[in-house]
């Protein structure tokens, strides 16, 4: 069933229960990727998801296998990357405290519920070809996200003999919405002189970006992405304002406080982002939404909401625009350019006054980063500093769907199983993790995958012998500094054990040589950069 659902690579941690999908992986010349942790093969299968749009595969055993996956597949949830993790589970009249089992044999469909789209249990053999076919067209339609599977280890471990009427399947096909639906819809955007468009991931899981920036052209307007997904428009359009959420860009905050209308495309109404949406924008706002998913009660007050696929939605928007569009205030859009402009100029002010200092200043790193790395180079980035607020902060993502980042979900040691699985997606392509030194210490093991699957990514560690977030915060806000201390530890030298190149990399001359070098090379090479702790954010020093 996975070969024919068009599976080429899966993400594993073998067992007993498991090895047999594995000869049949092998038989049908699909790629049985190895991971060194469970919650680790989510996060290749969550990134093959994002990259490609079809279902990321993870496989796990029952019990501790799949619930190590489950902060992985919640965090795909959260991402709406589609994904599908099938995994044994215990028969139904199992002994309690079996093998890999507690009292409850559907415990872990249980567990897997709430941070699924759908969690399903199958017992009798003929029920495996439909549970799975249902499976990869739960997690592609609508808003797309990860389906969990679980398969009685006695199926999975014996032969079965199962009817052919049993594979039969009609894949479901959505019915877009009409073209009067989308024209109706965008009145209010028509209307606005001062008017914004809120591009979420949505944009990015529909692969829509040339319609979204066809809108944004006929539109000649502001254009404001949530915090964690910056790349979802690309930023060096003349039309980017910047992100807001948890630390809002100057001129995101001036596009959208006078906002008269806002179209918020790929935003799911009823999320985090819809309500940073309602509270940047002033009262009595028309916010019009596109999304991929089932209608939902917006966290503001909606002008109009048009559900289906988002490419074709755009399309047909770009389409209509074209004509229709109006004219957006020059004297707001210049504002909005305005701040900017001031925001890029003290940046680099800021960035001339710590470029000499050791330990090095972040802002070094990312700066030298997007110079000498390629327009669409993939960013994996973690909780924290290292991979969360300093790319968010100061990186310019020229190519949409560019950062691969844990999200909202924030949970730290992503980036280099993302990044092993993103350089087998598309091994031509420039990946770098960037992750701080706490973070790489809770995934360091998938440079074990990067060897065996001869992958040449880089991993760039922010090394500050801290969890220096957190660090931070106990400082500023008068709490005890306490357990937050990482001992020193020689990454370069762990990253060597592994048969990986490691370089230390300790003063701030020695940055962009070794980005340049470690780039060009035909091996994963991780690069210890000893930075500094109390480096103040971008968003808190400038904006």
């Amino acid at each position: 069933m996975l070969a024919e659902n068009d599976v080429s690579e899966t993400y594993v941690l073998l067992g007993n229960q498991t090895v047999d999908i594995a000869d049949g992986l092998f038989e049908r010349d699909i790629d049985v990727v190895t991971a060194r942790h469970e919650y680790n093969a989510a996060v290749m299968a969550d990134t093959y998801g994002r990259l490609t749009g079809s279902p990321g595969v993870a496989i796990t055993v029952a019990g501790p296998g799949a619930t190590n996956a489950l902060t992985g597949v919640a965090q795909a949830y959260t991402a709406a990357s589609p994904m599908v993790l099938v995994s044994a589970v215990l028969p139904e009249d199992a002994p309690t405290e079996s093998l890999h089992g507690v009292d409850d044999p559907y415990f872990v469909q249980k567990a897997f519920e709430p941070a699924t789209k759908w969690s399903t249990q199958v017992h009798d053999p003929e029920r495996v070809p439909a549970a799975l076919n249902r499976a990869f067209d739960v997690a592609t339609t609508g808003r797309p996200g990860p389906v969990f599977v679980g398969i009685d280890e006695e199926i999975l471990m014996e032969t079965v003999d199962i009817p052919e009427s049993a594979f039969e399947w009609t894949h479901i096909t959505e019915t877009p919405p009409s073209a009067e639906a989308v024209v109706d819809a965008l009145e209010p955007i028509e209307r606005a002189e001062k008017r914004v468009l809120y591009p979420g991931k949505g944009v990015l899981r529909a692969f829509a970006t040339d319609e979204l920036v066809a809108v944004a052209d006929a539109l000649d307007c502001p254009v404001v992405c949530p915090r964690h997904y910056p790349d979802s428009f690309p930023n060096d359009h003349e039309a980017f304002a910047g992100t807001v959420g948890m630390s809002d860009h100057p001129a995101a905050v001036a596009a959208l406080s006078e906002a008269e209308a806002v179209l918020s495309v790929g935003v799911r109404p009823s999320s985090h982002e819809a309500a940073v949406l309602d509270d940047r924008t002033p009262d009595g706002v028309d916010i019009v939404y596109f999304d991929s998913g089932a209608v939902e009660f917006p966290q503001s007050d909606a002008a109009a909401f048009v559900n289906g696929d988002l490419s074709t939605v755009l399309g047909a928007a770009a389409d209509v625009l074209s004509e229709t569009a109006g004219t957006t205030d020059p004297d707001y859009r210049a504002t909005v350019r305005a701040e900017v402009e001031r925001v890029t100029e003290e940046v680099d002010a800021y960035l001339e006054a710590v470029r000499d200092q050791t330990p090095i200043h972040p802002l070094v790193i990312m700066a030298e980063l997007r110079d000498v790395a390629d327009d669409d180079v993939i960013i994996t980035g973690d909780a924290g500093a290292a991979g969360g607020a300093w790319p968010n902060d100061a990186f310019e993502y020229r190519a949409t769907n560019s950062f691969q980042h844990s999200r909202l979900y924030d949970s730290m040691g992503f980036p280099v199983p993302a990044g092993n699985a993103a350089k087998l997606v598309d091994p031509d392509r420039q990946v770098v993790n960037l992750i701080g030194d706490g973070g790489f210490l809770m995934c360091n093991m998938e440079l074990a995958t990067a060897v065996a699957t001869e992958t040449d990514a880089v991993t760039v560690v922010m090394n500050d012998a801290k969890y220096g977030m957190i660090w931070n915060y106990q400082r500023s806000d008068g709490h005890a500094e306490i357990a937050t201390d990482i001992p020193p530890t020689d990454i370069a030298a762990m990253a060597e054990s592994f048969g990986v190149r490691g370089v230390a990399v300790e003063h701030p001359d020695e940055v962009r040589p070794a980005l340049e070098s470690a780039l060009e090379a035909d091996e994963h090479v991780v690069l210890d950069v000893h930075i500094d702790p109390t480096a103040e954010y971008v968003s808190r020093k400038v904006w």
